[in-house]
């Protein structure tokens, strides 16, 4: 196995990381009566958050994941997925793709971080969990966190992770 730029076992985030996911934001937002979906924390119950979860579901069975993480997330021995989207949209994704879905460690998503992955407070409950379930093939001790959002990058860094900017490895994806 290569060793990769994202370590034996790197923390990722899943749509604009892994995958684009082939969802009609506006669609589901008019749907919902909603300016952004993450307006559903403060006032929607689980009926609305079932309808992102469908519409994300839904576009992880089509959605190819990007060509250059999933070459790197294959050289890793494990990962862990920290993301804002439904849990079962990235495991529907990753059933599609046996060669990723078999190096999954642990997915953290919207449901278990039951709360914005835009808190830090929540993000770091959440990475916390991908740290400890891939802590056993960590074998170098370097945490490794890939995502697309400055913020996010800047969450990571501050809980002590080394980051990769997915925008500028993905980029031509």
């Amino acid at each position: 196995m290569t060793p990769s730029i994202l370590g034996p076992a790197p923390i990722v985030d899943f749509d604009g990381t892994l995958t684009r996911l082939p969802v009609d934001w506006a669609e589901v937002r008019a749907q919902l009566q909603v300016d952004r979906i993450s307006q559903l924390w403060q006032a929607a119950g689980s009926e609305a958050w079932s309808v992102v979860r469908k519409a994300e579901v839904e576009a992880a069975l089509h959605a190819p994941p990007l060509e250059p993480m999933r070459a790197h997330l294959e050289d890793s021995s494990t990962f862990a997925v920290l993301t804002a989207n439904s849990e079962d949209a990235v495991a529907s994704f990753l059933r599609c793709f046996t060669t990723l879905g078999s190096r999954v460690a642990a997915i953290v998503g919207r449901e278990t971080l039951a709360g914005p992955k835009r808190d830090f407070e929540v993000f770091r409950r959440g990475f916390t969990r991908c740290v400890t379930a891939t802590a056993s093939s960590r074998t170098d001790g370097r945490v490794v966190y890939a995502g697309d959002a400055d913020w996010e990058l800047e969450f990571a860094r501050r809980l002590g992770a080394e980051v990769v900017d997915a925008r500028g490895l993905n980029a031509g994806s």
